[in-house]
């Protein structure tokens, strides 16, 4: 994909976190991440995956290589992100420049008035493997979107027959590190769980709090808590074999981690925040979030065999408090669950 558009005395290029080509065909000097104004893309067609970008004028060029993000709307300006953010109107992501690391030929190059600019986004290969889990609408057309990610996947998986139907005929080789995922009921990704708890994953057309379900590594019955819920409350009550979504500001997610560790034994649970990829929570650490927003994590399943459902660990405590002794609260948590003798006796000494 080619962009094209023209220099501007006004343009800074010192920000140290974005690059922009802006279709405004003038600017003020507070912009300091434009490169381009009055630009237009040729052709208009969003990508997907690894790409470089190069931008060139007067003879100068400096180029960037980030992650296309395929819901880029070619109508309108194209920023390019360090973070991981796809705020609308990002064209890629996760960069590993930004218009202050231009060299200053270029810029003084692209506040000639009038120079024309010219911005190349090419697609590069890359042993990264990486898990994309698209949600597809069966009554939508092959939109743009859903093309621009088929081309930048090495394989595709689709996991219904609607899906099927959308991608059959438009399958690359088998076997390359970006794996897209299609479904159109459901949630995708039960075909790579094996995946998706040890390398980068990407979600398409689900909102934040079914994104966190979807790109969990497990399985299972699933609860999706209302936005204005008690998250404590829910994680003492959800059955431990329930995954369960929860929604907390990002300021509590240390402390909800260590309830969930005190009250399921265990932690694992994958995280998303709006505009941003899933993350998974590791050892009971909060990852590094890409902001401050709203963060929706969805806890995985429970092992049993240390974490009891809320309803078991209320009777077995109520038998402790009355002076039952271990042994025997033990073999009725036992007779309760199926659990063995000895993880029985463990649990109960756990509680005790």
């Amino acid at each position: 994909m080619r962009l094209v558009g023209r220099g501007d005395d006004r343009i800074r290029a010192t920000h140290t976190k974005t690059l922009e080509l802006t279709v405004d065909a003038a600017i003020t000097e507070r912009a300091t991440c434009v490169l381009a104004v009055a630009v237009h893309p040729e052709p208009a067609q969003p990508l997907a995956g690894p790409v470089r970008i190069t931008i060139s004028a007067g003879g100068e060029t400096f180029s960037v290589q980030a992650q296309a993000n395929s819901g880029w709307d070619p109508a309108g300006s194209a920023v390019v992100r360090r973070s991981p953010l796809r705020l609308p109107g990002t064209l890629a992501t996760h960069a590993d420049a930004a218009s202050s690391d231009l060299p200053r030929s270029l810029v003084a190059a692209l506040r000639a008035p009038g120079t024309v600019v010219e911005v190349t986004v090419e697609p590069e290969r890359t042993q990264q493997r990486t898990v994309v889990l698209y949600a597809a609408d069966p009554t939508r057309p092959f939109d743009a979107r859903l093309r621009a990610e088929l081309d930048a996947a090495d394989t595709v998986l689709a996991e219904d027959a609607g899906a099927r139907a959308l991608v059959g005929r438009a399958t690359p080789t088998a076997g390359g590190p970006r794996v897209l995922v299609v479904a159109t009921r459901d949630m995708p990704g039960r075909s790579v769980l094996a995946d998706l708890s040890t390398v980068p994953v990407e979600t398409v057309g689900l909102p934040a709090r079914l994104a966190a379900a979807a790109a969990s590594p497990s399985r299972g019955p699933l609860l999706l808590a209302p936005d204005d819920a008690d998250p404590r409350g829910l994680l003492r009550t959800t059955p431990a074999g329930h995954r369960l979504v929860l929604t907390t500001e990002a300021d509590r997610l240390p402390a909800l981690l260590a309830l969930a560790l005190d009250v399921r034994g265990s932690v694992t649970a994958t995280l998303t925040q709006e505009y941003a990829p899933p993350l998974q929570v590791v050892d009971g650490q909060v990852p590094e979030l890409p902001s401050q927003d709203t963060v929706h994590i969805c806890f995985g399943p429970a092992d049993e065999r240390i974490t009891l459902d809320p309803n078991v660990r209320a009777a077995i405590a109520h038998l402790l408090e009355d002076g039952v002794a271990t042994k025997t609260a033990a073999k009725a948590l036992a007779d309760l669950t199926g659990l063995s003798r000895r993880d029985a006796y463990d649990v109960v000494m756990k509680l005790r």
